[in-house]
């Protein structure tokens, strides 16, 4: 069941919308979303960089940092499960870093998981430390 007109994102405006949310990190609740006037203003703030598509409007930006398949959240906390599994490499430079057929093996497995970590077998997120900021106890967590 569609909930309106679907949203064309261009990465300038993931971009500014990703940065806008990271500047106004401290006013996400305690599960890391927004109230809804924020939501509204960052639309506001990103159609400027608009080439395409309809207008964003504030349910199309709360589904980009919430609800849609590929929101930016669901990266973010892919990314996290890969990092809690034993054995799975991540920096934010060379993301998985995969090297040889056992990583391959295991980064492959690892997808069939958490499918937003695909596009980063050899890259990193660049919006990977802003969206930790935003969410709340988030970043990998361990005893050393």
């Amino acid at each position: 069941k569609s909930s309106g007109p679907k949203a064309s994102w261009n990465p300038a405006e993931v971009d500014v919308l990703i940065k806008y949310l990271h500047h106004h990190r401290f006013e996400a609740g305690d599960n890391g979303n927004f109230k809804s006037n924020l939501y509204t203003s960052a639309a506001a703030h990103i159609s400027e960089f608009l080439t395409e598509g309809l207008p964003k409007t504030r349910d199309m930006v709360k589904n980009k940092w919430v609800s849609h398949i590929s929101n930016i959240r669901r990266i973010y906390h892919d990314i996290e499960g890969y990092c809690l599994k034993s054995g799975c490499h991540w920096d934010n430079m060379c993301g998985a870093g995969v090297q040889g057929t056992f990583d391959e093996q295991v980064f492959d497995d690892c997808v069939k998981t958490f499918p937003q970590i695909r596009p980063f077998k050899q890259s990193g997120w660049q919006y990977y430390n802003l969206v930790a900021d935003i969410i709340p106890n988030s970043g990998v967590h361990g005893t050393n």
